[in-house]
C-alpha cells in the first residue's frame, strides 16, 4: 500500500508541475511547498519536528534548506537537502555545497528542483561527478522513480549505512528490491487525508486555552503539520502559492470590510505602518502579529478571496 501511495503521489506531482509550471519555475518557496515537502512527508519525514528536520541549516559559509537527522544522532545531520526552483538545473553550485558538507562531516548531500533529484556521497575520494550515488526524476517511469526515492526513507539512515535502491529491470544480476527499504506496514504515510480527520475550516473557531493545532489538511490531500497557531497562515499561503492559486498580482488581499491587509507585496498596513510580525512567503508578505482566533479568521478570508471552499480545508488539533 505504501508503494501504491508513493506512485499515486508521483502522478499528482507531475500534474502539478504541468499545471503550475510558470509559478514553480520562478519561485523556490512555491516549489518547496508544492513539490518537495509533499514528497518528503510521504516518505516519512516529520517536517514539523526539529529533532528530525531543521530548516535553513547553516553549513560551512552557506546554508541548506533541509537538514535531516536520525534518532541516534541529533548533532550532525545524516543528510542535507538543497532546494531550487523548478527551472534551475540541479547541478549548479554542487561542488561548493559538497565541500561545505565535507568540512562539517555531513556524509550525504541531496539537491532537487522538485522534479529532478540527485544525491552525493560527499566523503568519497573521487571527483565530484563520481560522488553521485542516487538520482531520479518525476519524469522517469513511476516504478523507477519510486524505487529510487525509497533511499530517502528516514529508516534507511538509522543504521548509518543506507541501503542502495535496486530498480527492477536494470540488471539480471541485481537482487530484488530489498524489503529493508520499506517502513512497517502499520505505519501509513502521513500525508494521506482521511475524511474523518480534523474539523472543516468553515466551522472551526479556536478558543483560548483550547486544543493546540497539529495540522492543516488541504483539498488536494496535502497536509501541513503545525505546532503553533501562527504557523497556520504561512501554511495556507504557501499551499495557495504552490497550487498556483495565489501570486503577487492577486495582492493585496484584505479582511472583510477592507480594514486589514492580510496578504501584500509589501509588509505594510492600510495606514502605511509596518506589519507587527512580517513574514515573507515567496513574493508576498503576511502579518503574524495576531491571536489564534485572528489567525483562523485571516486564513478564512484569504481562502475565500482565492475561491477555495472552506469546507474542504480541515484543521486537526491535538487531543
Amino acid at each position: 500500500m505504501w508503494l501504491d501511495e508513493l506512485t499515486k503521489l508521483v502522478g499528482t506531482l507531475k500534474e502539478r508541475i504541468e499545471q503550475h509550471r510558470d509559478v514553480l519555475s520562478g519561485n523556490e518557496t512555491a516549489t518547496r511547498y508544492a513539490l518537495i515537502d509533499p514528497l518528503l512527508i510521504a516518505l516519512g519525514w516529520d517536517l514539523s519536528d526539529p529533532k528530525q528536520v531543521q530548516m535553513e541549516y547553516n553549513i560551512g559559509d552557506g546554508r541548506v534548506d533541509y537538514a535531516m537527522f536520525s534518532r541516534e544522532d541529533t548533532n550532525t545531520p545524516r543528510l542535507v537537502i538543497e532546494a531550487k526552483n523548478l527551472s534551475r538545473p540541479i547541478r549548479d553550485g554542487v561542488s561548493q555545497s559538497i565541500a561545505y558538507c565535507t568540512e562539517d562531516g555531513i556524509r550525504y548531500f541531496v539537491v532537487t528542483n522538485g522534479r529532478d533529484w540527485a544525491t552525493y556521497e560527499t566523503h568519497r575520494p573521487v571527483p565530484v561527478t563520481e560522488k553521485q550515488i542516487v538520482d531520479f526524476s518525476l519524469t522517469d517511469p513511476a516504478q523507477t522513480s519510486v524505487m529510487k526515492m525509497l533511499w530517502l526513507w528516514p529508516g534507511n539512515f538509522e543504521s548509518g549505512s543506507p541501503i542502495m535502491p535496486v530498480v527492477p529491470g536494470r540488471s539480471a544480476s541485481q537482487p530484488t528490491v530489498s524489503s529493508a527499504l520499506q517502513p512497517p506496514a502499520a505505519e501509513p504515510p502521513s500525508n494521506v487525508t482521511r475524511s474523518d480527520r480534523g474539523i472543516p475550516l468553515d466551522g472551526f473557531n479556536p478558543s483560548s486555552g483550547g486544543p493546540r493545532p497539529a495540522a492543516v489538511l488541504f483539498p488536494d490531500g496535502t497536509e501541513k503539520k503545525i505546532v503553533k497557531w501562527n504557523e497556520v497562515q504561512p501554511s495556507v499561503v504557501g499551499w495557495l502559492i504552490g497550487a498556483g492559486l495565489l501570486t503577487a498580482a492577486d495582492c493585496p488581499i484584505k479582511s472583510r470590510g477592507g480594514r486589514q491587509v492580510l496578504v501584500s507585496t509589501h509588509p505594510t498596513k492600510n495606514n502605511g505602518k509596518r506589519f507587527e510580525r512580517p513574514e515573507q512567503i515567496g513574493d508576498v508578505w503576511i502579518d503574524l502579529g495576531k491571536s489564534a482566533r485572528d489567525h483562523i479568521e485571516a486564513v478564512k478570508s484569504i481562502l475565500k478571496a482565492r475561491n477555495v471552499d472552506l469546507s474542504h480545508v480541515r484543521v486537526v488539533t491535538k487531543t
